[in-house]
């Protein structure tokens, strides 16, 4: 109960205009990826994430994602994904869900102090209702801006003990149609820390805000509170990749 409500006072500080929202909840996710890079230019990422609510009516899901990630140059990366993803939607709905994806990377400012970012992302997006057994497909773009701050280093490579901020939007934008989940995401806003421990090891802890659409309860636009904690670790030292870093959800 202490917890819950040390979360809403701390989203009520960053954002007071929520108290008006026609519905808010709180989820928690916490996130694990492992990065491989190697032979200079690639990265796989493997993520997995368990995520719930802390109101009612209770959710929660398990993701489990990998990412090959081929940087063609300072400025560009491609990238691909397959997510699975079981989720237990409400006391009725269970879903699992196979998401394929392509995309790029734009860096604007590379291998300077602040990094700024464009992820472009296109899902093919495929759910099942486990009690019925059927299949619904849909697909959506992605797009987010992003930086990133080097906090008490002169940049993002400039060693261990780094602390460094996030800072980033992303839009969802439904290409055909919306499939029979609880959330529809549409729009993230996200403010974090982390701290670069070691090239190995780096701890984050991310806000989100984000504007969800609720399809199986009326239709209705709901805000969520996401606080997301992370453990990233980094394999393969003596050959790091030169500008991939995975990409998470």
């Amino acid at each position: 109960m202490k917890l819950r409500s040390c979360l809403k006072y701390f989203s009520f500080l960053l954002f007071p205009s929520l108290a008006n929202a026609q519905s808010v909840n709180e989820q928690m996710w916490f996130e694990y990826m492992l990065n491989y890079p190697f032979a200079n230019s690639w990265n796989v990422e493997l993520a997995g994430t368990y995520s719930t609510v802390l109101d009612d009516p209770k959710w929660r899901a398990l993701d489990l994602q990998i990412t090959p990630e081929y940087s063609f140059s300072q400025n560009l990366d491609f990238m691909a994904a397959l997510l699975t993803s079981n989720t237990f939607q409400t006391q009725s709905l269970s879903t699992f869900e196979v998401r394929e994806m392509l995309g790029t990377r734009i860096h604007f400012t590379p291998n300077r102090r602040i990094l700024t970012r464009l992820l472009l992302r296109f899902e093919q997006r495929n759910l099942q209702d486990l009690e019925t057994k059927t299949w619904d497909n849909s697909t959506r773009s992605r797009v987010r801006a992003e930086t990133i701050i080097p906090i008490n280093k002169s940049s993002m490579f400039a060693g261990d003990k780094l602390w460094y901020t996030i800072l980033d939007v992303e839009g969802f934008i439904v290409m055909d149609q919306d499939v029979n989940e609880r959330f529809a995401n549409r729009l993230r806003f996200r403010a974090g820390i982390g701290y670069r421990i070691n090239y190995g090891t780096r701890l984050e802890f991310v806000y989100t805000l984000q504007r969800s659409k609720n399809i199986l309860d009326g239709n209705f636009e709901s805000t969520d509170n996401i606080f997301r904690f992370r453990l990233k670790h980094y394999l393969n030292k003596s050959n790091p990749s030169k500008t991939v870093s995975g990409v998470g959800n």
